[in-house]
């Protein structure tokens, strides 16, 4: 069901509660980074992360998705108002939840980290695979040969027909040039 469109695990949610989960593994991180930078809260963006998903399982079958097919806007429109009518009475509402009888999964800081470093990761793969692909080829090598690697300088250097001193000033001039291009210009 992975491969299922974001219509289909809509439409097939009013069957199979399952068909959900491919809506939430595709946004669930890109919804909480995104609400965690717009709310300040991290606990409050969990929460409404999962009342998003509970009023997608309710009333997901319904909805009128964006013309590209992505369920993306209606969930952020979704979890936007909620986060919004959240800080307007102090809470979020649990209702759709009980009516469901979904339980509400336990706040854990730690999974909301990794959460949005993946979504921000993401985010930034396609300009890092561009910036990769800028740099010279021994740099390239050297940086993919270090950090995709994790080989050490020694077997870096033998890997590069070069030395270890050769190697890390690649690797260092690779990781520079890549800063500065992620980072719009600033080193």
């Amino acid at each position: 069901m992975a491969d299922a469109t974001d219509a289909d695990a809509l439409r097939d949610s009013r069957r199979d509660p399952e068909a959900i989960c491919v809506l939430y593994d595709r946004y669930a991180g890109r919804l909480l980074a995104s609400l965690v930078r717009t709310t300040g809260d991290r606990e409050l963006a969990f929460d409404v992360v999962q009342e998003t998903f509970a009023r997608a399982l309710e009333r997901g079958h319904r909805v009128r998705l964006a013309p590209d097919g992505s369920a993306w806007p209606w969930l952020w429109r979704v979890a936007r108002n909620l986060a919004w009518d959240a800080s307007r009475r102090g809470s979020v509402d649990r209702r759709a939840r009980r009516r469901l009888e979904v339980a509400a999964v336990p706040f854990d800081g730690a999974a909301i980290d990794e959460a949005i470093a993946r979504a921000d990761a993401e985010a930034l793969s396609a300009s890092l695979a561009a910036a990769l692909a800028e740099l010279p080829p021994r740099e390239r090598a050297a940086v993919n040969g270090r950090v995709s690697k994790g080989l050490g300088y020694d077997a870096l250097a033998r890997s590069l027909g070069t030395t270890e001193v050769a190697a890390r000033t690649r690797v260092s001039r690779g990781l520079r040039a890549l800063r500065i291009r992620l980072s719009g210009g600033r080193p």
